[in-house]
């Protein structure tokens, strides 16, 4: 009782402000939605529709979405609810065939993505598509144009030649295949062991903190701008065969939290930690907008690291038990704006 009324009040709280359908979809059996699987609810939904996933222990599976919806999950890393239930998917599959143009605008956000995000039809490009403040744990595959990835923890997104693709403000591994002038990488923490470039050439790639990952191989005809490397070896930018300037070479970027480690973090343990900068800091309003390097900087600074999203949301609601005919039922309610 007291986790339906949390969810569903939430869903409630903006239903009136989106012109379009809302449905829900839980699979907790002490939270009912309207589906209690993800495909159902998609499946249900018309253009313009908004599907909520409401947090659950339980994952919610494989989806294909089929038409341009905006899918809102409660978060990857919930804190400060009574429960604190994430909403977990394993693979987010894009039909072309359903859509039926290359014109989506499908929105995915506050979801944690055990796989990745692509295309399961053959009828051609998905354009126009945001993920965002959602954790991948596998590839996003950038399946046409107009593509931004924002305020994300990724395993790493491959563009795929694909024009206007914009990576913005993410803790992020790997970007792959990209050829195109019109694509932005920026504001992004990268943390890998490994290479964070494969087969890359062309793009701008500003204000972004490279901390024990290597940005010089795979990488070419870039330009890079304003951005600070850390590793135990040197990482001078911009490498062999790109172009920029700005740049600070073998720099901590000055993070007051003293217990990041000085190595490669754990993809999973991103939000353990504290990312922002000292005043003082090498990083800090250092980038070509005169803001902070990373994902905290610049005009999409990461507003959390928990996946939750704009929506208010409640901290917790309790419910008194059993009550009289004609007796007062006492509630108490919580709950919290979101950035």
């Amino acid at each position: 009782m007291k986790n339906t009324l949390l969810q569903l009040g939430l869903c409630l709280l903006t239903a009136g402000a989106m012109n379009a359908n809302v449905i829900t979809c839980s699979n907790n059996a002490i939270a009912a939605g309207m589906y209690n699987t993800i495909q159902a609810a998609c499946n249900a939904a018309n253009a313009g529709d908004t599907v909520y996933v409401m947090g659950s222990p339980t994952d919610y599976g494989t989806v294909t979405i089929k038409t341009r919806i905006t899918l809102i999950g409660a978060g990857y890393a919930v804190t400060g609810t009574q429960n604190n239930w994430g909403s977990e998917v394993d693979y987010i599959h894009l039909d072309s065939v359903a859509f039926g143009n290359p014109v989506s605008g499908t929105k995915i956000m506050g979801l944690y993505i055990n796989s990745g995000v692509d295309n399961s039809g053959s009828a051609g490009t998905i354009n126009n598509i945001d993920i965002e403040r959602c954790f991948g744990n596998g590839w996003f595959y950038v399946e046409g144009t107009g593509w931004t990835i924002r305020n994300c923890v990724s395993y790493g997104v491959q563009v795929q030649n694909y024009n206007y693709c914009y990576i913005q403000n993410n803790f992020i591994g790997n970007i792959q295949y990209s050829n195109k002038t019109t694509v932005v990488i920026d504001h992004n923490t990268f943390n890998n062991s490994s290479g964070c470039f494969y087969s890359m050439s062309n793009a701008l790639i500003a204000n972004n903190i490279f901390y024990y990952s290597s940005p010089l191989a795979n990488v070419t005809s870039c330009t890079f701008s304003n951005n600070i490397t850390t590793n135990s070896s040197a990482q001078v930018l911009p490498p062999a065969g790109n172009t920029g300037s700005g740049n600070f070479n073998n720099t901590p970027p000055g993070w007051t939290d003293g217990t990041i480690p000085t190595t490669t973090i754990s993809l999973s343990t991103e939000w353990n930690y504290s990312w922002k900068l000292g005043t003082s800091a090498p990083a800090h309003n250092s980038g070509t907008d005169g803001t902070d390097l990373g994902a905290y900087g610049g005009t999409y600074p990461m507003p959390n690291l928990t996946g939750a999203t704009r929506i208010p949301q409640m901290q917790a609601l309790n419910v008194s038990g059993v009550v009289p005919a004609g007796g007062n039922l006492n509630v108490n309610f919580k709950a919290r704006k979101q950035n």
